[in-house]
């Protein structure tokens, strides 16, 4: 299998089982592989999923001391030449000169890429973060080789390009994290990478997870300062008529529910809002807009039932998988990682106990 010279690899062995994924652990090889703004970054993640993947599955990569190139860029149909991490095509999948708009199904598009990489998505969410939406592959072939269907011998597997620069200038390391967002495929914590030009290589393990569901993020976050910090620790569960509030139990009329449509995690507004912001009065609602407004630290987020898009200090951000917030027994429902990513919490997912954590 061809590598790239400098090479982030992510070997992700799943076994089998009725999720999307499997658990495991997950084989990380580091190799440098950010050069500065004046180079391309060359390297990529590459993914050996060993279950069955289904279209639409996503993971969301975030970068430290690192920038995301534009969209046009990534899409390849900037036409100045100039700009920083410019390459002509893009960095989109294309092998073999097909290509994957991210609809299609491994029959419609493996077939005639002669190829066992498979095709992928990126999607620019904000200056440090990408969605990376992976093409479905049936079990049968997960572990497997795809020569049946195209006469590839290797082991079918993602090859995600690494799209950002980082300054010339800062001498501190690139960090990298996955997100799982509703797959298993999962980086705990972060990946340091030296951003000089050195080689070294060094392995580190991970625990992956297993997930039923995709969810969702939002594309900006609030200003990290110190003003901004919640310190509550909330968890909602799917189905459950309480939430709990740093471990103490907390009742509520309306459990959190996974959207048929979607397949989005959506949580009880006003209850998760005021136990992660600690205020029983953070949240106020606007009948005649259908607006919710949460208001912390002098902060305001506004999400309105029947829109994919949020509000943040009045700043517009659009909901991941277009996604909408909505009105279910009398309550607002928004998207788990959507608001607490919004009022600048940390969250994760537990997809056995089909759990939203807030920290």
């Amino acid at each position: 299998m061809k590598r790239f010279l400098m090479l982030l690899a992510f070997v992700l062995a799943f076994n089998s089982g009725a999720a999307v994924f499997g658990a495991s652990t997950n084989s990380v090889t580091k190799i440098q592989h950010v050069k500065n703004e004046t180079s391309l970054a060359s390297a990529s993640y590459e993914i050996i999923p060993h279950s069955e993947v289904e279209t639409g599955s996503s993971i969301i990569i975030t970068f430290t001391n690192a920038t995301v190139f534009s969209q046009d860029i990534i899409d390849g149909t900037s036409s100045d030449t100039k700009a920083i991490g410019y390459k002509e095509g893009g960095y989109q999948y294309n092998v073999n000169g097909i290509t994957w708009d991210g609809s299609k199904s491994f029959s419609e598009v493996v077939p005639y890429t002669s190829s066992n990489e498979l095709p992928y998505r990126i999607r620019r969410i904000n200056e440090i973060q990408i969605e990376v939406f992976l093409i479905n592959l049936p079990k049968i072939y997960a572990g497997n080789s795809l020569e049946r269907v195209n006469g590839s011998l290797g082991e079918p597997y993602y090859l995600i390009p690494l799209v950002v620069y980082s300054d010339s200038e800062t001498t501190a390391n690139v960090e990298v994290s996955i997100d799982s967002n509703g797959t298993s495929i999962s980086g705990t914590g972060s990946t340091n990478i030296n951003n000089s030009l050195a080689t070294s290589t060094t392995e580190t393990s991970t625990e992956a997870t297993t997930a039923e569901t995709t969810t969702e993020i939002t594309t900006e976050n609030n200003d990290n300062n110190e003003n901004n910090k919640l310190t509550n620790k909330v968890e909602v569960q799917i189905g459950s008529n309480e939430i709990k509030v740093n471990d103490e139990a907390v009742t509520i009329d309306a459990p959190a529910y996974i959207q048929e449509d979607s397949s989005s995690t959506m949580i009880p507004l006003r209850a998760v809002s005021q136990g992660v912001v600690g205020n029983s009065d953070c949240v106020e609602w606007d009948a005649e807009t259908k607006t919710a407004i949460i208001k912390y630290n002098g902060n305001t987020v506004k999400f309105t039932a029947g829109s994919n898009i949020m509000y943040i200090n009045e700043k517009e951000s659009v909901m991941a998988n277009n996604v909408s917030a909505e009105i279910k027994n009398s309550r607002m429902f928004v998207p788990f990682r959507a608001l607490g990513e919004a009022l600048g919490a940390s969250v994760s997912w537990d997809a056995e106990t089909k759990t939203a954590y807030f920290n």
